[in-house]
């Protein structure tokens, strides 16, 4: 039966990429083995999903074709048949696929395979995401078996040409139709279009290549990085059963909030309270910043939420271009009560002579 994707991630078949992209790294997240009640099986579903439906033309191929059009694809004319390329065919592939019995597999031996690309979750702080910062992760990923190197044989044991398929790689049957003979070539069952096979497989492995290992992974966060990017780690991730290429390995960064600065692209915000009279006459804060406590000037007669700047001290741009400023918004506290005095002295003030400028 064939597998729906769609549903597999969650989203309608009309979801753009960006949808897709989210619901991804949210089972990804949730189902990763290495979390307490992941779910291993389902988080390889979850990426065998994103693999096809992430690309844009294996999403369209799967949306014409289904899992079937994965890899469809015949070679040319030979041994007395002929072979058909379902890709060619629009929706004639699925009738001519019933007689087959089967998807059709690649005709020549298949290329490098690929690991599966894996995400992994680190948490920093405000601080640290201004500055950069350097971590050492652990995880646990399939890596190439220490016992055999990989090879899939047992340790002074030889590795044959496959019986099967002669080391090619790939099989050809043939099913006769109505329509005549039709050859159907597919990766060998036997060696996995390796074209050799161990004599006696690996007893850690058992054939594969690989084990589940933990791995120490050591990051480096740019300064500048925000809450929700992602770090590609190139070539990190598991490496794919009976040889091949390793996948990749995407961090994605999550940035702890700060008690008293926010971020707003590039320019950090925060706020600095005073009183009236503050306001009115003028006066000193320490504010924080990224940099740590820095001593601000505020002038007489400043203004409820004016802001005063502080040029060069936001974070710093990924694409460079040096850093942002921070913003500091001036909070005009009025009191809730007032002393006898206090208020004798307003009242005292609010009778003189009104000049222009003045704030009351």
């Amino acid at each position: 039966m064939s597998r729906d994707y769609y549903s597999v991630l969650g989203v309608e078949r009309g979801a753009s990429a960006e949808e897709i992209k989210r619901a991804y790294r949210k089972l990804a997240h949730r189902h990763h083995p290495d979390k307490t009640g992941g779910d291993e099986e389902k988080f390889k579903e979850v990426n065998e999903a994103y693999q096809v439906l992430g690309d844009q033309d294996k999403r369209a191929r799967y949306d014409q074709f289904g899992t079937a059009g994965e890899t469809a694809g015949f070679g040319g004319f030979g041994g007395g048949g002929f072979n058909i390329n379902f890709e060619d065919l629009g929706g004639m592939g699925d009738i001519f696929e019933q007689f087959f019995g089967g998807r059709p597999g690649p005709r020549t031996r298949p290329g490098v395979r690929h690991g599966e690309d894996v995400q992994i979750d680190a948490t920093i702080s405000f601080a640290e995401s201004a500055h950069g910062a350097a971590k050492t992760m652990a995880t646990r990923l399939h890596q190439t078996c220490e016992r055999c190197q990989g090879n899939g044989a047992e340790p002074n044991t030889p590795i044959r040409e496959c019986q099967t398929c002669r080391g090619s790689g790939t099989v050809t049957t043939a099913r006769q139709t109505m329509l005549g003979t039709f050859a159907q070539t597919i990766p060998c069952p036997d060696c996995r279009g390796n074209g050799k096979r161990p004599e006696q497989p690996c007893t850690a492995c058992r054939g594969e290549g690989r084990q589940l290992q933990t791995v120490t992974l050591d990051v480096a966060i740019p300064a500048g990085i925000a809450d929700g990017q992602q770090l590609r780690l190139a070539g990190k991730g598991p490496v794919p059963a009976f040889g091949g290429r390793p996948g990749d390995i995407y961090v994605a960064i999550h940035v702890a909030s700060d008690p008293t600065l926010t971020r707003d692209g590039t320019t950090v915000r925060s706020t600095a309270t005073i009183s009236f009279a503050e306001a009115a006459l003028g006066t000193e804060r320490e504010v924080g910043t990224l940099s740590g406590l820095y001593t601000i000037t505020i002038p007489a007669g400043t203004q409820p939420g004016s802001e005063i700047r502080l040029a060069g001290q936001g974070f710093p741009s990924l694409q460079g271009g040096g850093r942002g400023d921070h913003l500091v918004r001036i909070m005009v506290e009025v009191p809730k009560r007032l002393s006898q005095k206090q208020r004798q002295l307003l009242e005292e003030f609010q009778k003189l002579p009104k000049k222009k400028g003045l704030l009351f």
